[in-house]
């Protein structure tokens, strides 16, 4: 009798396992074929291609559908005398980083260079038995989509190339040039499952062992999965200023990392509604009071450092013509801004679970906002001594000397002003360059000097509040 209990128990031995496993929708399917292609993307030590891939596929959508970044393009300009030639040349470039990690990505590749149905024929032929064929229509393989998808771009790109020659590329071409790109797209199911999903666990994952550790130590499950969101969105947004920086750093045409720069603002969009949406009332619920208002304030910070890039820097690149504004300098204070203040708002949530942590102990390369503070008001009060005296006709100082010493200020330190700073030292700066060393110079420096005065007496007031 006990033999035959043990036989009924494992009667499921008797079964295939395809037999035994739940029927699988169509999308349970694609699920599992994913991940398993996920998992082969990771063993292969393909992740970093897969991470820029969805970076510049995201990138275009925006590219393509910003309305924000047309306001600056197209300012006072009518939908008949635009000229999208810009857009088309920008297209032709991401395009050409797409089609690069396409290649790198589709591995399935024999030595032989097989085309595709002979690769296809060659898998079957040694993976599957004569029984199996009836099914062939159910295998998958994610690497054709990409081919197929490169050989597109390819051809898309040519075409792209040609009509970004002519002086004049009309709203109505670049519409169908943008319909073909996405239709192509949204048809590949590789392409739509990267860009659609809001999380890639191994894309996303965090390495940090101190970060791992803050959320394993909150008790409450809803804080705990919240708080975990958050840090991958902001480290998600950090790997973006980095790969913006490095294509600033390597593109001859900087125009490339616009659309990188697009992707960033949604991202940062998506952090800061994830705040205000899900993680603040996550933290009234589970926290005290205290540690609300500190994450509030954190929050506050950076919606101040989003200003100055997307109402500041961002705008102001499409404003200036002059030969003396180094217009990639502009784009990497985007990356440099961004970064800082998401190594300050981790920090700020950091310190609410583990106050003696800081920056230093996640970022090498952090600053704090005080030491920012602290080497701002030293530049500021040098500046602000040579302009006294300049004013008032000590030490030979010419027009030029100051002037040289604000873009020096611009170039290395103005981007660590608050936004409603930075916005009027920019404001005093485009007068100083209107009035080109006139009469009417003199008078634009002693308002910018007045405004000096006030940014310092601010910096001191700050200090004495923080002491208190």
């Amino acid at each position: 009798m006990e033999n035959e209990n043990k036989e009924i128990k494992n009667i499921s031995e008797f079964f295939s396992e395809e037999e035994t496993k739940p029927k699988l929708t169509p999308e349970q399917k694609w699920e599992h074929i994913f991940e398993a292609w996920l998992q082969k993307i990771s063993q292969k030590k393909l992740m970093i291609h897969l991470t820029e891939l969805k970076f510049w596929f995201e990138g275009l959508e925006e590219f393509f559908s910003s309305n924000y970044l047309e306001n600056f393009i197209f300012k006072h300009q009518t939908s008949e005398t635009r000229n999208y030639q810009s857009y088309v040349y920008t297209f032709v470039q991401v395009a050409g980083r797409i089609i690069t990690h396409l290649k790198t990505l589709d591995f399935e590749k024999d030595k032989f260079f097989l085309n595709f149905e002979e690769f296809i024929v060659e898998k079957f032929l040694e993976n599957y038995s004569p029984k199996s064929f009836p099914y062939l229509k159910d295998v998958y393989s994610p690497e054709s989509w990409f081919y197929n998808l490169r050989i597109f771009l390819q051809n898309l790109r040519n075409i792209a190339t040609d009509l970004a020659r002519n002086d004049t590329v009309s709203l109505k071409t670049f519409s169908a040039l943008k319909r073909l790109y996405r239709k192509e797209v949204m048809d590949n199911f590789i392409a739509t499952s990267l860009l659609k999903r809001a999380f890639v666990p191994k894309m996303d994952k965090i390495y940090q062992p101190d970060i791992r550790g803050i959320i394993n130590s909150v008790k409450d499950k809803k804080l705990k999965r919240d708080i975990g969101v958050f840090f991958i969105l902001a480290f998600r947004i950090l790997k973006i200023n980095n790969f913006i920086d490095i294509n600033l750093n390597k593109s001859r045409n900087i125009s490339i990392t616009i659309p990188l720069i697009l992707t960033l603002k949604k991202h940062l969009d998506r952090l800061m509604s994830f705040y205000s949406n899900v993680l603040k009332k996550s933290m009234s619920e589970a926290m005290d009071l205290g540690a609300v208002e500190k994450l509030d304030n954190t929050f506050n910070d950076l919606r101040f450092e989003y200003k100055k890039i997307y109402l500041g820097e961002f705008p102001y690149y499409f404003e200036i013509d002059h030969e003396k504004i180094n217009k990639r300098k502009l784009l990497k204070n985007i990356s440099i801004i961004s970064d800082l203040a998401l190594q300050h708002l981790i920090e700020g949530v950091i310190k609410i679970f583990k106050p003696a942590m800081s920056g230093e102990d996640i970022f090498g390369d952090f600053i704090s906002r005080d030491q920012m503070a602290t080497e701002v008001k030293k530049k500021l009060e040098k500046l602000h001594a040579k302009i006294n005296n300049y004013l008032s006709n000590r030490g030979g100082i010419s027009s030029a000397d100051i002037f040289f010493d604000i873009n020096l200020f611009m170039e290395t330190d103005l981007i660590y002003l608050l936004y409603k700073d930075w916005h009027e030292f920019m404001k005093f700066y485009n007068d100083l360059m209107t009035s080109d060393f006139t009469p009417e110079f003199k008078n634009n420096l002693r308002s910018f000097h007045a405004f000096i005065t006030k940014i310092l007496k601010e910096i001191a007031q700050y200090k004495i509040r923080k002491l208190r």
